[in-house]
């Protein structure tokens, strides 16, 4: 062929047309990157973006991701670089955290804490326990990873983590809470060493010569012996917390959340539905007393079984490992066991939750009393914020709302044998609301509803206190239920 007779324009028309669509051809195609230890890094194409490889789909890219193929948190207990959703140590491992503390035993079985503290004695260990000492204020966050950030005072943090102070007392501001602070009035000088120990300064005159009328240790005036120092000077409150920041102690306060609303009438009869939060309107859904914005749990809805968030307290619960008992000891009317006793006492914990113990009582003027208590012995305590349903049915006659006011029937949490809260309101305003849930006369079965604000490891119910005069009363009791965790706000 003679090169002169070639078509030259066609030639170099085709050659341009095939080099562009080969380049369109190439872009349309998937090239994979790797690292130097092969671990692909990224694809190019769906227009060139170079997007990085998500395998699993897992939001981690492949390249940052110790489980590509599996889907995963990130959380990696035993921190060996593999996350636990495809760790084969962590599936087969008797100790995930590696604090030679088997998980069965270990109360934080996923962050090491060999020495097993647990300060409020529930569920968790301090080392993974949001609420170390069980106080109702949160000492730390959990991470995304399963880790723990410690949660500082001034982000809302307890500034006692290990001590239990829900009111947060802090007398000089430096936060840490008067009840672990070694220097409360912060004078530089220890507690143990000073002489005034919640007056700035070591001069035992300015305290003794200080005028201070209810002896807690805070002077009714500053030295310029005008300023108030004492926000209740007539009532003990060496904490000094005021919730409302009014100026007047919490003690003393006649409204204590300053929403308008007196904690109490002036016979001492509950009128603020919430009395430690702002609720001005006083909605109460439910009817219980118990105004929404503080209310735990619709009495209505409440419900208690084996596995459900109120579980009965039972014998047979390694957690708890319940025990009831009875004291009869201040019974009037004994007469073998027929006006005053408990008869059952050990089938509210037991395991078929249709038996039930039968308390009965013949009272004149608070001088009978009887009560059935049921404990944990396994040294667990229940978190305070909490809500404690008693399953129970009058066995003779329909059960008044005016018995569990006027004393009739109490019910009392207990925690190391001390009274922490009762529905009379002597130590504790919290129970004195009592809702009634589905509770009829007869022998239908109902709970009786309240809630707590105190650690408790266990309930008292009692049958006695102030009434003229009752013929007999018999109430069947079923069971105890509470919530092992915390009970959130709705």
């Amino acid at each position: 062929m003679r090169l002169n007779n070639l078509n030259w324009p066609l030639i170099l028309m085709v050659t341009a047309f095939l080099a562009v669509a080969g380049c369109k051809s190439d872009s349309g195609s998937r090239v994979s990157f790797e690292d130097g230890s092969g671990q692909q890094t990224g694809e190019q194409g769906d227009g060139g973006t170079g997007g990085p490889v998500d395998t699993d789909g897992d939001g981690i890219p492949d390249n940052e991701d110790s489980c590509p193929n599996t889907r995963n948190s990130g959380v990696d207990a035993d921190a060996d670089g593999i996350d636990d959703a495809c760790d084969a140590r962590i599936a087969t491992s008797t100790d995930t955290d590696g604090d030679d503390v088997p998980n069965g035993e270990d109360n934080c079985p996923t962050i090491p804490n060999p020495d097993q503290e647990n300060a409020d004695r529930d569920l968790y260990g301090d080392a993974c326990d949001t609420d170390a000492d069980g106080d109702g204020v949160k000492d730390k966050v959990r991470n995304d990873d399963g880790s723990f950030a410690v949660l500082a005072a001034s982000d809302e943090g307890d500034n006692c983590p290990l001590v239990s102070n829900p009111d947060q007392a802090d007398l000089d501001g430096d936060g840490v809470g008067d009840a672990c602070d070694n220097d409360i009035d912060g004078d530089g000088f220890l507690n143990d060493e000073d002489a005034c120990p919640y007056v700035e300064g070591n001069d035992e005159a300015m305290c003794s010569e200080a005028v201070d009328t209810d002896g807690d240790g805070i002077p009714n005036l500053r030295a310029d012996g005008s300023t108030p120092w004492d926000n209740c000077a007539d009532v003990v409150n060496p904490s000094q917390s005021d919730l409302d920041g009014d100026g007047i102690g919490d003690a003393c306060d006649e409204d204590t959340d300053g929403d308008g609303i007196n904690d109490t009438n002036l016979i001492g009869q509950p009128e603020d539905s919430c009395p430690l939060v702002a609720n001005p309107d006083q909605a109460d859904t439910d009817g219980d007393g118990i105004g929404d914005v503080c209310d735990l749990v619709n009495d209505v809805e409440f419900s208690c079984g084996v596995g459900e968030q109120f579980s009965p307290m039972l014998a047979s619960d390694e957690d708890i490992q319940a025990q009831a008992s009875k004291d009869v000891s201040d019974c009037l009317l004994s007469t073998g066991g027929l006006l005053c006793d408990v008869v059952g006492e050990n089938n509210v914990v037991d395991d078929d939750l249709n038996n039930f113990a039968t308390i009965s009582n013949t009272n004149l003027l608070g001088l009978s009393n009887v009560s059935l208590r049921v404990a944990a012995t396994s040294g667990f305590a229940y978190p305070g914020q909490n809500v404690i349903g008693v399953s129970l049915a009058e066995a003779a006659q329909v059960l008044q709302l005016d018995l569990l006011s006027n004393g009739g029937l109490q019910v009392r949490t207990l925690l190391d044998g001390e009274i922490q809260e009762q529905t009379n309101g002597e130590v504790g305003a919290d129970l004195d609301l009592l809702g009634l849930s589905g509770l009829l006369g007869g022998n239908e079965v109902g709970f009786l509803v309240f809630q707590t604000s105190k650690r408790f490891d266990a309930v008292e119910i009692v049958s006695g206190e102030f009434e003229l005069l009752t013929a007999l009363d018999e109430y069947n009791t079923y069971g105890v239920c509470a919530s092992k965790e915390e009970v959130a706000q709705p």
